[in-house]
């Protein structure tokens, strides 16, 4: 399995990907398919399902209630929030950040590309290498 079919990032960029592996975008990504709130940086609310989440942190959510600086609330369908306009993500009681963030930190495994038949170059270069290092294991 490789990163993208385990983050279901399709086609994201290796720039969305480090920020899955170096912030808090990965804890994001694991609340997908759950309902939570979200404060954002105009004093407005957004409850809703969370359905996907790109490597920026922009996020889609479905069966959202949006609440406006004055109260009132708004139902959509769907929903779209740029990670600009984020504040606070609620993440719901019954879940544990720390295993979420585990669970997503172990399933990244870097897959990496199968060796493919060393040049007869490459094989002088170790060879010598190899001399290198034993003669001066010798001499130490």
């Amino acid at each position: 399995m490789t990163e993208s079919e385990y983050l279901n990032t399709g086609n994201s960029t290796k720039k969305e990907v480090f920020f899955y592996h170096n912030y808090l975008t990965g804890l994001i990504k694991a609340l997908e398919g759950e309902y939570t709130l979200i404060d954002l940086r105009n004093e407005s609310s957004i409850a809703g399902r969370i359905s996907k989440v790109d490597g920026y942190m922009n996020i889609d959510m479905n069966d959202v209630v949006f609440r406006d600086p004055l109260g009132n609330k708004y139902c959509f369908e769907q929903f779209f929030v740029r990670h600009r306009n984020i504040r606070y993500v609620h993440i719901p009681k019954e879940l544990n950040s720390m295993e979420l963030i585990q669970e997503n930190i172990s399933g990244l495994k870097r897959v990496r590309p199968d060796k493919s038949k060393r040049t007869f170059k490459g094989i002088r270069a170790l060879r010598y290498h190899q001399e290198t290092v034993r003669s001066l294991s010798k001499t130490n």
